[in-house]
């Protein structure tokens, strides 16, 4: 059985969907990436579109919430 991760601080306000939909949304966000320049796991998202390798240095634009290569 596969383990469900759950967002805590919503509590039981906003309604189960939307409360589903921004557990999806934060989880894909935080996942962790492989840089596409370098190949280092340390690539994450600066600003709204914005995504940057800390390692070397590599900035790309990408959509807000997901990076498509």
């Amino acid at each position: 059985m596969a383990k469900k991760k759950s967002l805590k601080g919503l509590g039981a306000r906003y309604g189960i969907k939307i409360r589903k939909q921004y557990t999806k949304v934060h989880l894909t966000l935080k996942e962790k990436r492989i840089c596409p320049e370098c190949g280092s796991k340390q690539f994450t998202r600066d600003a709204v579109g914005i995504w940057s390798c800390k390692k070397c240095n590599f900035k790309i634009a990408g959509t807000a919430y997901d990076i498509k290569l």
